[in-house]
């Protein structure tokens, strides 16, 4: 079955935006061949997403001048437009960046935009930024033009709507993960690699993620310092050459815990789908702050990879997460204080004992939280152009 072409445009390499990889393998599973272009991921590797997807990257957009990063995007532009002479039935893009592309090479295209970024369009922004902070503004003024509009986020889509003064409410596409037939054979031999045989057997508590205080990365290091259950450790990947990374690399090294705590650097897609599939719990601790947007509407990638992997979830208190405790796969802290989390781990440790939480997690996953279900609107959308029926 061959339905066609569809191009799918991000400035983000899906490795670190994987809800892109979802998308593209529940396209294809529509029939459709798709085409990723990207630039470079920070650990580029082979990942083997099947048949009919081609992923192209074109170049390091990251730790390059500004004048180069100028070019790769001119690039990107010239790049995506050859591939519409391909005739694909479809643009989806995932950014600002890549929206603004979108709009330029579309023609008589249609354009999805799901907006897996927002912007808060304060000044610390701007000093970063001014580039970037003049296309999120162009992207909020040019979003009447896309053709469909979603967030990964109900209070997201709803503050879309106001933001740009749109006259519809985009749709919520939650960030899930792909749901497929893992390799268990596969992973667990690459899990094996990556950690020491005293690990093999452990409960894997399991941060794969950004280490920032906004993550509470040193306070996922403490709370498991206060927790008694011999039988856990905890490995934390993202630990990078700056400030906080050296401070929470110095407390491990003087925990009486060190022993069962693995830090790693940025880890590669694969290995990172191998940590996940082997874990028991997976970790998103995330504070709020007023003065974000992005931190009080979260949408986080890894809880979908972590419950299509069947990991219990250990997280904070909001929204977001409120349902997933309500039935039972998720520990929630009541803040981000150490004490708080640990108590949240002990619950999460004791909860693993239990098999029945695996079956709560593998239903909701399958009825829900997953992509083949998320993406529906855009599945509609697709199929009402095909058979010509207004949208």
């Amino acid at each position: 079955m061959n339905n066609g072409k569809i191009l799918l445009l991000t400035l983000v390499h899906p490795d670190f935006l994987p809800p892109v990889y979802a998308v593209a393998q529940v396209l294809r599973d529509q029939g459709y061949n798709i085409h990723i272009l990207t630039f470079d991921s920070f650990v580029p590797a082979e990942l083997d997403l099947g048949e009919n997807i081609v992923l192209e990257s074109l170049g390091p957009h990251y730790k390059v001048d500004t004048l180069k990063r100028i070019k790769l995007r001119n690039k990107f532009l010239i790049r995506a437009e050859e591939i519409t002479h391909e005739n694909p039935c479809i643009i989806i893009s995932f950014c600002p960046f890549s929206f603004n592309c979108g709009l330029i090479i579309k023609n008589k295209i249609p354009l999805i935009y799901i907006a897996l970024e927002i912007a808060d369009f304060v000044l610390p922004d701007f000093l970063k930024s001014p580039l970037s902070f003049y296309r999120n503004l162009r992207t909020f003024q040019k979003i009447h033009m896309a053709d469909l509009v979603a967030t990964p986020s109900l209070q997201r889509s709803a503050w879309l709507a106001g933001r740009c003064k749109l006259n519809f409410l985009p749709y919520t596409i939650l960030n899930t993960a792909y749901l497929s037939d893992h390799n268990q054979e596969d992973s667990t031999e690459t899990f094996k690699e990556l950690v020491p045989a005293e690990f093999w057997n452990k409960k894997i508590i399991l941060y794969t993620g950004a280490v920032n205080f906004q993550q509470c990365t040193m306070e996922l290091v403490e709370a498991f310092e206060l927790t008694n259950d011999a039988n856990s450790a905890l490995i934390i990947t993202g630990i990078k050459d700056n400030e906080y990374s050296m401070e929470i690399k110095d407390k491990v090294e003087k925990s009486t815990k060190r022993d069962k705590i693995k830090l790693f650097p940025y880890v590669t897609r694969k290995q990172m789908l191998a940590l996940q599939t082997n874990a028991s719990i997976g970790v998103y601790l995330s504070k709020e702050y007023y003065n974000r947007i992005q931190s009080k509407m979260i949408a986080p990638n890894k809880v979908g990879e972590y419950l299509e992997k069947g990991l219990y979830l250990l997280g904070i208190n909001n929204e977001y997460l409120k349902n997933m405790e309500m039935i039972g796969i998720a520990s929630l802290s009541s803040s981000t204080k150490p004490k708080d989390i640990a108590d949240a781990i002990n619950n999460a440790l004791a909860a693993v004992e239990h098999k029945e939480y695996k079956e709560k997690i593998k239903n909701f996953v399958a009825d829900h939280f997953c992509m083949q279900k998320q993406l529906s609107p855009v599945l509609d959308f697709i199929n009402n152009k095909k058979s010509g029926t207004k949208h």
